[in-house]
């Protein structure tokens, strides 16, 4: 009797000594105590090979190992079926009832073996993306989808059949096969698409590879080209995803690029062009759409470079989040590669290149017109261009992906420059330093190569008074898009101030723009010892810590060094001139102050706003209101101008005033006068005294 078996039988005996005779049983296979067996000397010395088998109760990951290999087929019989031309392996069709104990059965996978079919069968599959070996087993597994698109190129292999006995016996046994396999659906599936519906199940037979494919997004109409189809079950649910492909541009040239569409499961049979993605052949209008969409691809050549528009649209982020866009974009293919996507050098630069930081470079002209001559000759392509172009919103701040159809050409706003009161001589000195930047900073770099290059306006005065306007104006005279920055969107955060600033210098210097910062004061204020909460605020320091080192605040430091390097035009705006830092004022190449506006250049204001009525009611300043009538304005004459002067109201006010007064009669269809003026300045600028009518 072994240990273990007088162990169960004590335990057997007796109840209280169980746990104890349990511990005593695991102790004796685990305890160290045990003698261990040595290694048998002749381990692995025989020079032979041992084989295992799976056996019985084997599944993937787990394998019973036996030593006996499974039934084989007799050499006669091996012998006989791989003389046969053709091998079918069957399942069971679980998708049909078993009646009777009985369960249908289907084909799962045919093989041809026939050297003669697998020949004659090459070339005409290769169409459809599949390569046989004439020397080999062709191989083809539900849904059979080779032999489905090609159904008809085989069965015209009859012809080649005539004066070649056994090689019609073999195409008869294939076109047989193929009837049974196949015949039932064709018919069903002539059914359906004369009738212009899909079934989810038979979906795959409307998406040949090479056919074109409509996605009917809610945005845009786009064409795709198949490549292959396939059927995906999994936690998501179940849904056919398409393979395809359609022509991008990559920045350097026009190429096909892979995606995959996705038409998830549906019941019963619908209309196919209800789907969100189709056979161009259920479209309603083929040869229009092919039209509309070659003309659209064509347009897309226009944007290989940098360009300044204007966009009303849907524009979509890398993750296809939408962003309802109205106003100025840059179209900018090479800054979203290298700002927002961080594709910072070029993939065919060399890894032994010199300058550092060599960016995937914009097209010449030249290399722009050479795309442009490639794809022309692809005639038949065009249309599967991408609608979507790269750029930046200059609103939104933000880089999206814009549809071609909705950008337009940009208005310049020239009247903006003259509209602007202020002297004419600094006004003419600042547009001139502004259009001739790029020829006028040559030569005049700071002592180290590469400093002081840059124009910086600081523009100071009360609100109101057309320090924004100024810029804005300048910008547009001058044909360059205007950067638009408040300075609480860079932020005061020591590690990602310098970093901002930094981005937006680089991006301004490539688009060749003008940055407007806004209330700036924060970056230009001088060390204040009393302000800690402020200190601590635009500091990453301790407050303590900058009590003792009060010579610059952290933004200002970071600022300064920053602008030291940047070659662009930058206006910075303050309401706080007398906080300006020492450090900072000498860093500024034109100061402008801002006074509050005089009775004469109220006058002017209230002319150049009025007059702006008499052309067309509803233009600027705002964008029409619906009206009743429409009333003809009448100019007001110089005494009644006088009176609205007396007014002490900035430019803004000013502007609210005549917007409303406007707004206001169109809707009633009132005369514009002086009394319904004063009335809409009660409501927009309350606080406003009326004053002489004079300085």
């Amino acid at each position: 009797m072994t240990i273990k078996s007088m162990f169960r039988r004590a335990a057997n005996s007796t109840s209280n000594a169980q746990a104890y005779i349990s511990e005593k049983l695991d102790d004796l296979s685990t305890t160290s105590s045990l003698p261990v067996q040595e290694k048998d000397p002749n381990f692995g010395t025989n020079p032979i090979i041992k084989t295992f088998y799976e056996g019985n109760g084997s599944c993937d990951g787990y394998y019973n190992w036996v030593e006996t290999p499974p039934k084989q087929l007799k050499e006669k019989t091996a012998r006989a079926y791989d003389r046969v031309a053709i091998m079918l392996y069957k399942v069971k069709d679980l998708d049909k009832n078993t009646v009777g104990g009985r369960t249908p059965l289907k084909i799962h996978s045919i093989d041809v073996q026939s050297p003669l079919l697998t020949t004659a069968l090459k070339p005409i599959v290769q169409e459809v993306g599949v390569f046989l070996d004439e020397h080999d087993v062709a191989k083809f597994a539900e849904p059979f989808k080779p032999l489905f698109f090609c159904y008809d190129k085989i069965l015209a292999l009859r012809g080649q059949a005539i004066r070649d006995v056994v090689f019609r016996e073999h195409l008869h046994l294939l076109t047989q096969l193929m009837a049974d396999l196949f015949g039932e659906m064709r018919k069903k599936l002539r059914n359906l698409q004369q009738s212009h519906l899909i079934s989810f199940k038979l979906a795959w037979t409307y998406f040949p590879k090479d056919s074109t494919i409509v996605a009917a997004a809610e945005d845009c109409e786009r064409l795709f080209q198949v490549l292959d189809t396939a059927y995906v079950h999994d936690a998501a649910g179940s849904r056919l995803e398409i393979l395809c492909q359609h022509i991008v541009f990559t920045g350097a040239a026009f190429e096909w690029e892979t995606t995959t569409l996705k038409i998830p499961s549906f019941s019963g049979n619908v209309p196919v062009s209800s789907l969100p993605i189709y056979p161009i052949e259920f479209h309603d209008d083929v040869e229009g759409l092919k039209a509309r969409l070659t003309t659209r691809g064509k347009k897309v050549f226009e944007y290989q470079g940098l360009e300044y528009r204007q966009y009303t649209g849907i524009g979509l982020d890398e993750k296809c989040r939408k962003y309802n866009v109205a106003g100025r974009i840059l179209v900018d293919f090479h800054g979203y590669a290298k700002h927002h996507l961080g594709l910072e050098r070029s993939e065919k630069s060399s890894k032994n290149e010199a300058e550092e930081g060599a960016y995937i470079k914009p097209l010449s002209d030249k290399e722009q017109q050479a795309n442009i001559a490639a794809m022309l000759k692809r005639r038949k392509d065009l249309m599967f261009i991408c609608p979507m172009i790269s750029g930046f919103a200059m609103k939104d701040k933000v880089w999206l992906k814009f549809y071609v159809d909705d950008i337009r050409p940009l208005q310049w706003n020239d009247e903006a420059y003259d509209h602007l009161v202020y002297p004419e001589g600094q006004k003419d000195l600042v547009l001139t330093f502004v259009e001739n930047h790029q020829r006028t900073k040559a030569g005049l770099d700071d002592v180290i190569v590469g400093k002081g290059q840059g124009l910086v306006h600081l523009l100071s005065g009360p609100p109101g008074t057309g320090k924004t306007l100024l810029a804005e104006a300048v910008a547009d005279r001058t044909r360059r898009p205007l950067y638009y920055l408040h300075a609480e969107e860079l932020g005061t955060k020591a590690d990602l101030l310098g970093e901002k600033v930094k981005k937006v210098f680089e991006m301004a210097t490539d688009w060749n723009a003008v940055i407007l910062l806004d209330e700036a004061d924060v970056f230009m204020a001088e060390r204040s010892y009393a302000d800690i909460a402020r200190n601590e605020l635009v500091s990453s320091k301790p407050a303590l810590l900058n009590l003792l080192q009060p010579e610059l605040t952290y933004p200002l430091k970071v600022f300064l060094r920053e602008l030291e390097y940047f070659k662009g035009i930058i206006f910075l705006t303050t309401n706080l001139s007398s906080t300006i830092d020492a450090a900072f004022r000498s860093r500024v190449n034109i100061h402008l102050f801002f006074s509050p506006l005089s009775f004469t250049y109220r006058a002017q204001l209230w002319r150049k706003f009025l007059d702006r009525l008499l052309v067309d009611p509803s233009a600027n300043p705002d964008p029409p209101t619906p009206v009743s009538t429409v009333p003809t304005f009448r100019r007001l004459e110089d005494g009644e101008m006088e009176q609205l002067a007396a007014w002490e109201l900035n430019g803004r006010e000013i502007k609210n005033a005549v917007k409303t007064a406007r707004n206001w009669c169109l809707c009633k269809g009132y005369q514009i006068s002086v009394e319904r003026i004063e009335s809409a300045i009660a409501v927009t600028a309350p606080m406003a005294r009326k004053v002489g009518m004079a300085d």
